[in-house]
């Protein structure tokens, strides 16, 4: 038995060493350590064999904040990582700030997110991020303001709209805020979201019929939805909590649809 094991792992090394003599030959700007984790996905023996290679340490991180794997922890163990050796690799601190978001840690993340956009004021998916973590402080007018310079860049972006759309609807603004649902809307006509937040501010500034005909739109769309589906509207977030957040989403949308009933009687 001990040496059928031994037999085994020696064909497994003389496999893998010849795999890695190919990836070599055929690609020989990536690092001997890309290499070994994009065949292998261990991640110790390619941060062993290329410790000093930021974009590895880069691509792991991805990899475990939901390009494969998840484990938040995981992911931001190799982003630092990934800092500590190129300080200004672009979307390093991005991405970082994104895993702080996950967990709450709105300090974190909005310090990750102002460093991304000093190192790289170009990259203007950040501006996306900030709007969130102010939505999600409070700062309203400052998530407006980050949303405004997200669409100018992604002017069709159904996130970036909904996400506009919520914070005039957090300050009040109702007319405001069915306004860029429905701008949204001309982009992706059928969108749960910008339906479902269409037609919560229509709910709020009274307009009962038109609020009932986006939110049982809404609905359709939301029944014809997968966890899955939910979850591609939601990167970074555990997989495990794409089917609650798709119940949470369309009872959501009925307890409003029965708001409507009940004000219309």
């Amino acid at each position: 038995m001990g040496k059928l094991k031994t037999s085994m792992l020696l064909r497994y090394l003389v496999v893998l060493v010849v795999a890695l003599f190919v990836v070599i030959v055929t690609n020989a700007k990536t690092s001997i350590g890309m290499s070994l984790w994009t065949y292998t996905r261990i991640a110790p023996l390619a941060t062993l064999v290329s410790p000093n290679d930021p974009a590895l340490q880069f691509a792991i991180g991805n990899y475990y904040f939901g390009g494969g794997a998840y484990d938040v922890e995981k992911a931001q163990e190799y982003f630092q990582k990934a800092l500590e050796i190129d300080p200004k690799l672009e979307g390093a601190h991005y991405q970082l700030g994104r895993t702080y978001f996950i967990q709450s840690a709105f300090y974190d993340a909005l310090r990750e997110i102002n460093k991304e956009l000093e190192l790289h004021p170009n990259f203007k998916r950040s501006y996306y991020m900030r709007g969130l973590v102010y939505g999600y402080s409070k700062r309203y007018t400052e998530a407006e303001n980050d949303f405004k310079e997200f669409l100018k860049w992604k002017p069709k972006s159904w996130a970036g709209h909904n996400d506009l759309a919520w914070i005039y609807f957090m300050k009040g603004d109702y007319k405001n805020s069915a306004t860029t649902a429905r701008e949204g809307l001309k982009y992706v006509p059928n969108n749960v979201w910008l339906l479902n937040s269409l037609g919560v501010a229509l709910l709020n500034e009274g307009k009962l019929e038109e609020a009932k005909k986006a939110l049982t739109d809404a609905l359709a769309s939301a029944s014809a939805m997968t966890p899955a589906d939910w979850g591609r509207s939601y990167p970074g977030n555990n997989p495990s909590v794409y089917g609650d957040g798709l119940m949470a989403m369309k009872a959501s949308i009925k307890r409003n649809l029965e708001l409507i009933v009940a004000k219309s009687g």
